[in-house]
């Protein structure tokens, strides 16, 4: 259910976006011209997210790499009630596996929700308390598809002012077919809203997809033209006509095009026409190369991921490392400025103001991010192994044995030091 609020927000929108594409003061409209979706939304979001390999990378990309060492939560001690809790929360629920997953979804559109499930009260009631973190019994993410806002709090002496009051949420997605069950009432203190690169107003963010729409419209073009042009010339046409000044029997042109259908889709190898020409229609494939990478050039320049994270050609080492390094200083950035705050932090301090979590000791807890730029241990393998190519290299020949030490050498190897006693 679109409210009213949504509809002014969304109608602003589209009257901005429209003007996008016109030129020539409004003689040409390029996006009518280029035949580009005009003011796409969730669904159109939703449908590339599901069938296009370089839409979902665009959703997923951010997400996967945020999530990829997950953050560790401490509040300076290991045994208080607090860090007990969070454990045992956090392995009984698998929190951070629906944070990743609310992460994605919430980029498909302009926002996505984390439910909390609670054994208290119904879901349209306000979860002011619990008894434990027994009581929450599921986390469940939802896109903004599953998950629209119906009511908005408009009073203007409420801190909560401008932000949702009640969610309708599709609780049982695709899977659950049952009414009574499948769309529900939620009070806003059961969710975690979740909304990425927000700039007027604190509920509707960015779709991923948004910015970079009408080039994924260019991939499709581009792919598949190239593909009906490699079809269309390798299965060409063929021209029948009469040989000049045949007289024709009135059946000939009916018979020949029985004759070589039976050619082009039968077992027949062999043509037999008396007075008909047969000429093939010659056709040209364009290269696409060129084409496509200029629109992927584009789609990475605005998304900030690399090509060949795109492509899914990349496993980090065939990256150049400025890309690399320019990615993961984004996603770190990603990490401090919108995942800890807007998902990790609102969880967390939501089941602390509700009596789920202990308070921490001394009141706060701390949040630490593993250095993505740090080497898992296959790739100090990898390092070590070309370090110890760089050694032989470095140290054959006559008179080159002393140019590094051994000492030197064990630590190029990753080996323990001379002094550590080995």
């Amino acid at each position: 259910m679109q409210t009213n609020e949504d509809a002014s927000i969304l109608l602003g929108r589209s009257i901005v976006a429209g003007l996008a594409g016109q030129q020539f003061h409004g003689i040409r409209d390029v996006d009518t011209v280029c035949g580009y979706t005009i003011n796409p939304g969730i669904n159109d979001f939703y449908a590339r997210y599901e069938r296009r390999g370089i839409a979902s990378t665009i959703v997923d990309e951010p997400a996967n790499t945020s999530w990829r060492r997950p953050p560790v939560i401490s509040d300076g001690t290991t045994d208080s009630a607090f860090m007990k809790s969070w454990i045992t929360l956090h392995k009984r629920l698998n929190v951070y596996h629906y944070m990743e997953r609310a992460d994605r979804l919430s980029g498909i559109g302009s926002y996505g929700v984390l439910l909390i499930g609670s054994k208290t009260g119904e879901l349209a009631d306000p979860l002011t308390a619990v008894s434990g973190q027994t009581d929450i019994i599921f986390i469940s993410p939802f896109s903004e598809k599953h998950s629209q806002i119906t009511h908005y709090e408009t009073d203007t002496k409420n801190p909560r002012f401008g932000k949702p009051l009640m969610y309708r949420i599709t609780v049982g997605g695709d899977v659950i077919s049952t009414r009574s069950v499948k769309t529900q009432d939620v009070h806003y203190s059961r969710v975690i809203h979740i909304a990425e690169g927000l700039l007027d107003n604190d509920v509707l963010g960015e779709p991923r997809l948004k910015k970079v729409f009408n080039r994924l419209e260019d991939l499709d073009k581009i792919v598949g033209s190239a593909a009906e042009g490699f079809w269309q010339t390798a299965s060409p046409g063929y021209s029948i006509g009469p040989k000049k000044d045949y007289d024709l029997d009135p059946t000939a042109i009916t018979d020949a095009k029985a004759e070589f259908q039976n050619y082009i889709h039968g077992l027949q190898r062999l043509i037999a026409t008396e007075g008909i020409d047969i000429d093939e229609l010659g056709g040209k494939i364009s290269d696409p190369t060129a084409a496509f990478d200029v629109v992927m050039s584009l789609i990475s320049g605005k998304t900030g991921i690399p090509k060949r994270v795109l492509l899914g050609s990349e496993q980090g080492e065939l990256a150049s490392s400025q890309d690399q390094a320019n990615w993961l200083g984004r996603i770190q950035a990603r990490q401090q400025q919108f995942v800890e705050p807007m998902i990790l932090r609102a969880f967390i301090d939501r089941l602390i103001s509700i009596n789920a979590l202990p308070e921490p000791s001394k009141g706060e807890y701390m949040v630490t991010w593993e250095d993505l730029f740090s080497l898992n241990e296959l790739e100090k393998a990898r390092a070590h192994s070309l370090n110890a190519l760089a050694v032989k290299n470095m140290t054959e020949g006559e008179g080159n044995e002393e140019l590094i030490t051994k000492e030197e050498k064990r630590v190029l190897l990753g080996l323990p030091g001379v002094a550590d006693g080995s």
